[in-house]
């Protein structure tokens, strides 16, 4: 077994040495603090789910329902960054195994274009478990067996839907597959049902999930149909969005012909394709959030093996005009940056002894400490299943103090977004909170609640920027 496992080594020596580099790099993720607010509503939803509350029908948010499952499953900020962990070295063997197919003649192409998503993904803010880190698995795997001898429809359509299942937009890297397989493969009409049932259906099984549980308007509303205005546009407008639209669609139409009577390789025609889809997806919204580049990370890193190691001149001139295409959107849209290098200078800092835990934690955001602290009290003062409420956009304090929020909404912008205040007021006459904490910086006006705080409230403490209400005796229990 030993020897088996050492050749097993040797032969993949290369693979090896990027899957250390990918676990040396995701290291300092897990010892971060709870800081992320995304993250902190992904981890309320899972400690929800595990009390038994029902998603989208008893506590919201906007997102299909996976990776609310594996927060459940995993419970803290550190099992989750685990679980990332483990699930990036996966993507990391299925997307090396896919360069070797696409691109079987140059051993190096594989080492280069895995090199570089490692690199992408650690820059595109891939340490935060955020939905794209994880859909490009499934999507990576789909896109593998689609170049198999026999391809498995259905379940290439199934790795299609769990990937949405984490988050839409990968709906996008199905199209590229799809048109990409009727256009270079012939897809047959038989299999194309194959494939588009195979995807269908899980997310059906979910609408019939939540049908069940009495939940299946607000997942639907939530989870589906809120997520088109969403994604509509950063600004409120979808005139951009029908732009991107029309230069992909312009593009993709330039394309196709000019491949097919050149003869580029299917393979070189898979990667422009899915590259071009991909990142309308990441640009669906407008949003500046670096993960959303992630989605087309994956493609581009195969697109830059093809320009390096490529002979053609007119794919190298493809690749250029989409790379700049989408540099063009890239600047446009000003996506935020992550900053990666101070990201590791205050983790080996820290290590070395040169910080303090709390001088790492507020490098992150100056709020961290205050959230433990504030975390702390409340676990103190309640019982774990007595409700509290939180006004102001800070879930990761509920995820760390182990309590759930009156009402379904985990934080002030979602009760803003959604005008849920008459909706919270009515959880909160159902089961008044004994603490309620109010953020100083929190502009927002809530009006029923300054009475309900006037009127049944006392401070009794302010912890940095935040007043602790406790309720007083004489309350409505």
């Amino acid at each position: 077994m030993l020897n088996r496992l050492w050749r097993w080594l040797l032969n993949n020596e290369a693979l090896v040495l990027l899957l250390l580099l990918a676990v040396i790099l995701r290291l300092p993720s897990l010892f971060e603090p709870y800081w992320y607010g995304d993250e902190g509503i992904y981890l309320v939803l899972g400690q929800a789910f595990n009390q038994g509350l029902i998603w989208y029908r008893d506590i919201h948010d906007n997102k299909p329902p996976l990776l609310y499952l594996l927060a459940a499953f995993t419970g803290t900020v550190f099992w989750f960054r685990l679980l990332l962990t483990v699930w990036f070295g996966a993507t990391i063997v299925v997307f090396y195994r896919l360069m070797k197919r696409l691109l079987p003649q140059v051993p190096a192409a594989a080492n280069l274009a895995t090199l570089l998503l490692i690199l992408l993904t650690t820059i595109f803010e891939g340490n935060i478990a955020n939905a794209e880190i994880f859909f490009i698995l499934p999507i990576s795997a789909a896109v593998l067996l689609a170049l198999g001898k026999k391809p498995a429809y259905l379940t290439i359509g199934f790795l299609f839907a769990l990937a949405f299942l984490f988050k839409i937009p990968a709906a996008f890297d199905f199209l590229a597959l799809l048109l990409w397989l009727i256009i270079w493969k012939k897809l047959a009409f038989k299999n194309l049902l194959l494939a588009g049932l195979s995807f269908a259906l899980p997310i059906i099984g979910t609408i019939i999930y939540y049908a069940d549980k009495g939940a299946m308007i607000p997942y639907v509303r939530s989870a589906l149909l809120q997520n088109v205005g969403y994604l509509s546009s950063w600004e409120g407008s979808q005139n951009g969005l029908w732009i991107r639209l029309a230069v992909v669609s312009g593009f993709l139409v330039i394309f196709i012909p000019l491949a097919k009577k050149f003869k580029l390789s299917a393979a070189a025609g898979l990667a422009v394709i899915w590259f071009t889809w991909a990142m309308f997806g990441a640009l669906l919204s407008e949003r500046p959030y670096p993960h959303y580049l992630i989605q087309p990370a994956v493609p581009l890193t195969i697109l830059l093996a093809f320009f390096v190691f490529g002979k053609r001149k007119l794919l190298k001139l493809v690749i250029t005009a989409a790379v700049i295409l989408a540099g063009l959107a890239y600047y446009q849209i000003r996506f935020w940056q992550y900053p990666i290098f101070g990201y590791y200078q205050n983790f080996i800092e820290f290590s070395l002894g040169k910080k303090s835990p709390d001088q790492y934690w507020n490098w992150f955001d100056p709020r961290v400490t205050q959230t433990y602290q504030l975390a702390k009290y409340i676990r103190t003062t309640t019982l774990p299943n007595e409700p509290i409420f939180i006004w102001g956009d800070e879930p990761y304090v509920y995820a760390l103090s182990g309590r759930l929020p009156v009402g379904r909404y985990t934080v002030a912008y979602h009760v803003v977004d959604f005008n849920g205040f008459k909706e919270t007021m009515t959880a909160w006459d159902k089961r008044q909170p004994k603490l309620v904490v109010v953020m100083t910086y929190e502009t927002r006006p809530f009006p029923a609640l300054s009475a309900r705080l006037a009127a049944d409230y006392a401070l009794v403490t302010t912890l940095d920027q935040a007043k602790v209400y406790r309720r007083l005796n004489g309350a409505t229990p």
